[in-house]
């Protein structure tokens, strides 16, 4: 069966509970059938009480799934089980279920067990019409390295044998609580035989292939449907730190074609929109910077007769060429875009800053490669007083006022929108910009 879930990971950048309906609803008119939610960190949860950073509350967690349901999704939860829980594992009142210290779960912790099923207790009185659970299970890649670890691997189980025992015991787990488990597929294709470790799992688990670059059929997804376990796709809607450097805005192109590929699968399709790439790295954007994306998931047939779908392949040949005598055009054009709801008016703002930011950032590195450069050919052809002060002295200064003209505009979006992160969305896409520090004038002769 065809079907098209939603992913939404809520440790990155996400609207308060107030504002969070608008968002769920613009996604059941881009046809999405089903979302699949990761609250992580964002909720205070009962049975992790140490280190959540919550937005918000068990109950109104539990609001937005019926809301979900109302608006006519399938909800799933996803849960991690091993790796990705470096929100909790950071608190040092969860020390003693780190793996050999790392910020991975032990599988042979005392209490890793009962932790892990208290979550899962807890996310069924919130899901309590669900009839899946996403239980992550991917890049676990520390394992096997504490003293109980090690004396298991001693007695002749492998690594991925720690890890599959750990997987089956919850999904087991899941299917008593009423879930159908998934899993995430990386860790089983990462075997020799990618269908024989799959069969090691319960028959009812659902595999997850997720793969975020390119234009499918994978031979990964034919490989894990060996095993006859099911097997559903996932695609990056919004994902990958490296597509962020230097940018608030994503290779469009890149994401429209994993996206538009994966929609052809013959399966469902889970379509990830990722917040951060671990609890410990930077924040993604705001969803205000997939609209477009989200529109061409959800139905690529009215994305091919959606008014932006031209503007953003534009968009993207002009990101890639990054010459700024093309770019500055570009933020009035995006900002005449027509908008059917108040969300694509924010999203086409966001976009157009984007734009603008990706000039100043462009700049910087002109700016700082040319303090280099003149600093290496001053030792051969001396100094040009004149060039040296408009690239060093007052192309560093517009830049910096540039930037602190831009970075308020986006903080606005912020305010507008009611999301969370501000500050540190600010400060982390700022922090390039102390490179301006260290361009000085050259001291003339």
């Amino acid at each position: 069966m065809k079907r098209r879930f939603l992913h939404l990971d809520f440790k990155g950048i996400v609207p308060r509970f107030d504002r969070l309906e608008e968002y769920l609803r613009y996604f059941r008119q881009c046809g999405f059938e089903g979302l699949v939610l990761e609250f992580d960190c964002r909720v205070l949860w009962r049975s992790w009480p140490c280190a959540a950073m919550p937005v918000y509350t068990p109950e109104e967690a539990a609001r937005i799934v019926r809301l979900a349901e109302s608006l006519g999704f399938e909800t799933i939860p996803l849960m991690q089980i091993q790796g990705h829980l470096e929100w909790a594992l950071g608190d040092d009142s969860c020390a003693g279920l780190r793996e050999n210290g790392t910020l991975t779960l032990c599988p042979s912790a005392p209490g890793s067990e009962k932790q892990l099923l208290a979550w899962m207790d807890e996310l069924r009185t919130i899901f309590p019409r669900s009839r899946y659970i996403h239980l992550g299970a991917d890049e676990v890649a520390r394992i096997g390295l504490c003293p109980a670890c090690r004396a298991r691997l001693e007695r002749g189980e492998t690594k991925f044998q720690l890890y599959s025992t750990h997987v089956k015991k919850f999904c087991a787990a899941a299917e008593k609580s009423g879930f159908r488990p998934l899993v995430w597929g990386d860790m089983l294709l990462a075997e020799p035989d990618p269908a024989e470790a799959a069969k090691t799992l319960p028959e009812s688990t659902v595999i997850v292939d997720w793969k975020y670059w390119g234009k499918g059929p994978f031979g990964s997804t034919r490989k894990l449907r060996d095993s006859g376990r099911e097997v559903w796709g996932a695609s990056g809607l919004q994902c990958a730190w490296y597509e962020h450097f230097r940018q608030i805005l994503p290779f469009y192109e890149d994401r429209l074609e994993n996206i538009l590929g994966w929609n052809e699968f013959d399966g469902t399709v889970i379509h990830t929109t990722w917040g951060r790439s671990g609890n410990k790295y930077a924040f993604y954007p705001p969803w205000l910077m997939s609209l477009p994306l989200f529109a061409a998931a959800g139905d690529p047939e009215k994305w091919e007769r959606h008014p932006w779908r031209e503007r953003i392949g534009e968009l993207s040949r002009l990101l890639r060429r990054a010459l700024e005598f093309e770019l500055v055009k570009v933020p009035a054009k995006i900002r005449a875009w027509p908008a059917s709801c108040r969300l694509e008016e924010e999203s086409r703002e966001y976009i157009a800053l984007g734009v603008e930011y990706q000039i100043a950032a462009n700049r910087l590195l002109e700016i700082v490669a040319d303090h280099d450069a003149q600093l290496a050919s001053s030792r051969f052809v001396g100094i040009d007083r004149e060039t040296m002060l408009r690239d060093l002295v007052e192309a560093p200064r517009k830049l910096h006022r540039d930037v602190k003209e831009l970075l308020p505009k986006l903080g606005a979006v912020f305010d507008r929108n009611g999301l969370v992160g501000k500050e540190e969305f600010l400060a982390e896409i700022g922090s390039q910009f102390r490179r301006l520090d260290t361009v000085k004038p050259l001291e003339l002769p």
